[in-house]
């Protein structure tokens, strides 16, 4: 065994060499003259946002870095500001039940509950060709009788920097890397302001998908443009609903189009349009807007009723071998009014990072990875970054190694990658697969949703899949 973990460890440093060597392994050599003074740090994190917030506050919380000292940068100068009582932020995500339990023992989760958060006990999915439908309901679902809540961005923001003031993290907005470079047992690096540097044991970068760390790093990615534009809108319902509680979601030719229960009387809504349509859409007056919607969620413009005919055939067939729970089809409820200056829109891509580590760098979120939105993962993922990375550098505290050793970061990327690699793809294809029209492809994926939604093993398996998986 300990041959096999010298071998492995000889291997690594074969792949790292040359980032591994004293100050010659430079991502930059453009530095202040004469030297701005350097502050020694253990862990900095570069991105102050959902992700990077969680960051800090996962290791700030863990015993075995309470020693540590720990610095998140953020570079806008202000932060979100929460009340019960504002309008409701067009950006929410979905929160499955293993990023709950991260903020359950982070001490964050009862701060979101007192603040708002709204319950997901029902998701219905169905597609516009064939009216095909599987619905995700309470008997499916876990202990607490919920597939997820849906959250503001600014509630899960505000909420974790709100409980990291009782730790010794030290935030610092108005902040960006600028430049950084590998000294012998650190990174060194250059603040926007110039100011003051920092040498620092581990940099972590959760500075989104855009992340300059990651490029100067020269860390490679794939990634590819859906021609895409998810359009956001927080949505006024025609009743109070006090029972609002069910995730909608249609698949059309054009993008899937969903609605997430915010309260009794809103929704938001995410709705991918192709990049030539978006414009179109941002330019709608309000009821117009709303009209589109409605017709979005409703219209039997797109249905096939050769395929409708197809999937009852063969779906008589198997309720004859297999007993089946057939679901009646719901609608979501009217829309009335689009929340004033709540419209937005953001094109939609496809990113994987070559590698998430690098030595004494870690990347997390977007700066990692970036999903499509239609399964609402892409946040998730990044908390099961969170999650992962202090699991496995623990065990190296735990193990008397260097927290920051390039062994126990690789196991981070390996696990990781293998999930995000994942759940990438299957995402990737699924948005494939309903973006066509085409008769035989229309079909088979009809019939494929009718009969998973029909038998409750199959059904328990995916509705456990989409609330834990990260």
């Amino acid at each position: 065994m300990k041959q096999l973990l010298l071998l492995r460890r000889s291997l690594i440093s074969v792949r790292f060499s040359s980032y591994s060597v004293s100050p010659g392994a430079t991502v930059s050599h453009d530095w202040p003259n004469p030297p701005v003074p350097a502050e020694n740090v253990d862990i900095t994190i570069a991105g102050g946002g959902l992700v990077g917030s969680a960051m800090a506050l996962a290791f700030a919380a863990s015993p075995l870095f309470k020693n540590h000292k720990i610095i998140l940068l953020e570079s806008q100068s202000k932060l979100p500001k929460v009340s019960k009582n504002q309008p409701y932020s067009n950006r929410v995500c979905a929160l499955n039940n293993q990023s709950i339990s991260l903020f359950q023992k982070l001490g964050a989760w009862d701060l979101m509950k007192s603040i708002r958060i709204q319950k997901v006990s029902r998701m219905q999915v169905w597609d516009a060709c064939s009216e095909s439908l599987i619905a995700f309901d309470p008997t499916n679902q876990t202990d607490d009788n919920s597939l997820a809540y849906i959250v503001e961005n600014d509630v899960i923001q505000s909420c974790l920097l709100e409980r990291l003031k009782e730790f010794n993290v030290e935030l610092r907005l108005n902040s960006k890397v600028k430049k950084f470079e590998y000294d012998e047992n650190s990174i060194r690096i250059q603040l926007q302001d110039e100011k003051v540097n920092l040498r620092t044991g581990l940099l972590i970068a959760a500075d989104g998908y855009q992340s300059s760390i990651r490029e100067m790093a020269g860390i490679s990615t794939i990634q590819w443009n859906y021609d895409q534009f998810g359009v956001v809108a927080t949505l006024q319902l025609a009743d109070n609903m006090p029972d609002n509680v069910v995730a909608w979601q249609r698949f059309l030719p054009t993008g899937p189009i969903a609605c997430l229960p915010l309260s009794n009387t809103h929704s938001s809504l995410v709705w991918t349009v192709p990049k030539s349509m978006h414009k179109t859409i941002m330019k709608l007056s309000d009821e117009q807007f709303v009209n589109e919607i409605n017709k979005a969620f409703t219209s039997d413009v797109y249905k096939q009723n050769v395929v409708v005919s197809i999937t009852e055939r063969l779906r008589s067939y198997w309720q004859q071998i297999i007993p089946a729970s057939p679901t009646i089809p719901q609608y979501p409820p009217t829309i009335i009014n689009v929340e004033p200056r709540s419209r937005a829109a953001f094109p939609l891509s496809l990113l994987n990072a070559n590698q998430y580590v690098r030595p004494r760098l870690a990347l997390v979120g977007d700066s990692a990875h970036r999903i499509h939105p239609m399964a609402g993962q892409g946040v998730n993922m990044g908390f099961g970054d969170v999650e992962c990375l202090v699991k496995v550098l623990e065990q190296a505290v735990r193990d008397g190694a260097d927290f920051n050793s390039l062994t126990y970061l690789v196991d981070y990327e390996r696990q990781r990658q293998a999930q995000c690699l994942a759940r990438l793809l299957s995402i990737d294809s699924l948005n494939r697969l309903y973006s066509t029209k085409f008769l035989p492809i229309v079909a088979l994926r009809s019939v494929g949703l009718s009969f998973v939604n029909e038998f409750s093993p199959f059904k328990n398996f995916f509705a456990k899949q989409a609330s834990s998986s990260s």
